[in-house]
């Protein structure tokens, strides 16, 4: 399948190689931040300056969780805005609201919907494995819940949203909360989600995996879920659940070059034959990677139009 000519041409005019694998866990995140650093300044935009306020949240048994909150104007208790909770990208075990790209999507995304987007810093494996980041996840929704006034959000218009990693952190999350609180969820955003951990779902028509990138992806779900019972949790695969009714109004979003592209698709179709409003969109041209680069791709301009419109749609 060919790549967005914009978007080849951009990468190829980069001069910079995707960073080897690290056995260290610190020197892996080291070398994807200091890639993102030097990619994403160059294609994709840039976020603007808004308020943002630093919380922490504590989460029985786990490591608390660091939440950013990025408003669109100077907040104000009582002003009620909708918020969208989000999870960022990095195969569980890297990335973070410190990340440029990240940073910038939320901060962008804030401003062009008009809403809160609280960005969860959840803790990474291997030192914190599944189910640490899902547990941290449901802590947040109900502190976003309970101290909604405080926070200057409004409880009953609440988003979850992720991107790769993020978005099965996203997807956990709704299963969780269905089966424990049904804290009121107004919609979900997956980017390009990872949903099964067992890889029933890959869609290895979408591009040829060489045995060195399937030994790659095996270590990363075996950091974040270690025993491979586990990865049939749906709190780890919300693809695998038995169930999908009282789930929230979900936007599925999958990549034409990216063998994930299985488990989203399959996703919205499962949440679709059990009643759920779903909307699925994949981006022609696209890889794991390049929704995000707008400066470069006008796939990825449609994309980030289309999510920004439903986070505006929580205004409704």
């Amino acid at each position: 399948m060919p790549l967005d000519p914009s978007l080849f041409a951009a990468l190829a005019g980069l001069g910079v190689a995707p960073p080897a694998e690290a056995e260290d866990p610190e020197e892996q995140r080291k070398r994807a931040y200091d890639y993102e650093c030097a990619v994403y300044p160059r294609l994709g935009p840039p976020g603007p300056e808004l308020p943002v306020r630093e919380h922490v949240v504590p989460v029985e048994g786990y490591p608390d969780a660091p939440v950013r909150l990025y408003y669109p104007d100077e907040p104000g208790a009582g002003t009620g805005l909708p918020v969208c909770l989000f999870f960022f990208g990095g195969a569980w075990r890297q990335g973070g609201v410190h990340h440029p790209g990240v940073a910038a999507q939320c901060a962008l995304r804030a401003a062009r919907a008009g809403v809160v987007v609280a960005a969860v810093s959840y803790a990474l494996a291997p030192e914190h494995p599944f189910p640490a980041a899902v547990e941290q996840a449901y802590a947040v929704l109900g502190w976003l819940v309970r101290e909604a006034g405080r926070l200057g959000v409004d409880r009953t218009r609440i988003a979850v949203a992720g991107q790769s990693s993020g978005g099965n952190i996203a997807a956990a999350l709704t299963l969780v909360n269905r089966d424990r609180a049904g804290y009121p969820l107004a919609s979900q955003i997956l980017e390009v989600p990872a949903l099964d951990l067992t890889s029933g779902h890959l869609d290895l028509d979408a591009v040829e995996l060489t045995d060195e990138q399937r030994a790659g992806l095996a270590r990363v779900v075996a950091q974040y879920v270690p025993r491979e019972q586990d990865r049939r949790d749906p709190r780890a695969s919300p693809l695998l659940a038995e169930r999908f009714d009282g789930l929230p109004p979900a936007y599925v979003f999958t990549a034409e070059i990216d063998p994930l592209r299985g488990d989203g698709e399959a996703y919205a179709a499962a949440l679709a034959g059990a009643g759920v409003p779903v909307a699925a969109l994949r981006l022609v041209g696209q890889t794991h990677e390049s929704g995000v680069y707008e400066r470069v791709s006008a796939t990825a301009r449609v994309a980030q139009a289309a999510i920004a419109d439903a986070l505006r749609a929580l205004h409704s």
